[in-house]
């Protein structure tokens, strides 16, 4: 789910319902994690709110350097693509699943070896293991697994516990992973209800991964943030919260030191900055945040795995697509200094990149046509380049790439 499309998505909805008053309505496929998404990881999370990992692109089963899954334009069907080493991007043939109606708006890829796609309309996660050498997806023994509804779904660093919001009801189930076949297992008290969440648009797990943040999509509702059992995934809420930081949501870096988060107001082009209270996990405005973009509204960000560069994704003073805005993290401080040749305005103009575990390739969903553009990642100094030819695809919307 986009950190920063609620507020959006209602006046949408308002619309709706005065010009088709007698039909009904789904959730747009445009909105994020994510993961998405979502907390670091070394042990390769991925999500369609963020992907985690630091080090360099390992590579995958022959050739295949990484994995693209994405859903059709009726997310009815998963589909999937690769990258190889030698820079070949092409759709995967393997045979991929049909869906039943209502796949929902986020991807989570955990360990590099489990799919899981949330199905609202089911009140089901579908859950599938990955064959790093063709791509095949597999549905795990007990698949479809109950849930209160999801939207957006994320897991916990080491890939011990997925997370899958409810952007309805407020609700929040947490599952335990079987690290070896994948199925789900429901934590103890989930789903967790009486929190008193208006919504779940958005859903980050520090790089500790002791503490959850769930943000509600409106800058106007305060972030909650959950200490994590780390026996059995359960959830309570963290002594101070929620917090009203005047953000719809937060990413968080993949050190557990920072959170970074947008308002998604049209004319705050600014970037908010938070150090995470290694105990408690609550949540405190850097020095000198926010920090300015050159956009109008920032609309997402992504954190890059090394967790040395953020990139934030949104529209200019016209509401065009704007390109992409590239920044450091200092380390120590959490302050963000421009990376050389940001904004990059030579690179295809997209609306969401999601970096493969390794940081080396960022997938990203083209703004003009439905398509995928790979832009490869400098780990050294953040900057973006675009040499692969982009895959024309039937919906880019909602992705997980993983290497």
């Amino acid at each position: 789910m986009k950190l920063g499309n609620r507020l959006l998505l209602l006046v949408l909805a308002a619309v709706a319902m005065v010009g088709w008053s007698g039909c009904g309505g789904g959730c747009p496929t445009t909105s994020i994690s994510s993961s998405g998404s979502s907390g670091g990881s070394t042990s390769g999370t991925s999500t369609g709110g963020t992907v985690c990992g630091p080090g360099t692109n390992p590579g995958g089963g022959g050739n295949t350097a990484s994995l693209l899954y994405y859903l059709d334009r009726n997310n009815s069907k998963i589909l999937g693509a690769s990258l190889s080493t030698t820079g070949a991007f092409a759709n995967l043939t393997a045979t991929l699943p049909t869906l039943p109606s209502g796949a929902g708006n986020d991807i989570a890829i955990v360990n590099k070896k489990f799919l899981y796609l949330p199905q609202n309309d089911s009140l089901t996660i579908q859950a599938f293991t990955i064959d790093r050498t063709t791509g095949t997806l597999t549905t795990i023994t007990g698949s479809p697994f109950p849930t209160a509804g999801a939207d957006s779904i994320t897991s916990d660093p080491a890939g011990r516990f997925l997370f899958a919001g409810n952007d309805t009801t407020g609700q929040i189930s947490v599952f335990q992973i079987n690290a070896t076949t994948g199925a789900l297992v429901a934590a103890p008290g989930s789903p967790f209800s009486a929190f008193n969440l208006d919504f779940v648009h958005v859903l980050a797990v520090d790089g500790t991964g002791q503490f959850l943040y769930a943000g509600q999509g409106l800058s106007a509702l305060p972030i909650y943030g959950f200490s994590i059992d780390q026996n059995s995934g359960a959830l309570s809420q963290i002594v101070g919260g929620p917090f009203g930081l005047g953000v719809a949501g937060v990413r968080t870096d993949f050190t557990g030191k920072f959170a970074i988060g947008l308002s998604g107001i049209f004319g705050d082009n600014n970037l908010y900055v938070f150090a995470i209270d290694p105990t408690t996990g609550a949540l405190t405005g850097v020095t000198n945040s926010p920090f300015a973009t050159t956009m109008a509204e920032p609309e997402d960000l992504r954190i890059h795995p090394s967790s040395q560069f953020v990139y934030a994704f949104g529209v200019d003073n016209n509401s065009n697509v704007a390109a992409v805005e590239g920044f450091t993290i200092d380390p120590s401080s959490g302050a963000l200094t421009a990376l050389a040749g940001s904004p990059f305005t030579t690179l295809p103009i997209v609306l969401d990149c999601k970096w493969d575990q390794g940081g080396g390739e960022a997938f990203c969903a083209d703004a003009a046509t439905s398509a995928f553009s790979v832009l490869d990642t400098s780990t050294s100094t953040g900057a973006l380049t675009h040499t692969v030819p982009d895959l024309t695809v039937s919906d880019n919307a909602v992705f997980a790439p993983t290497d």
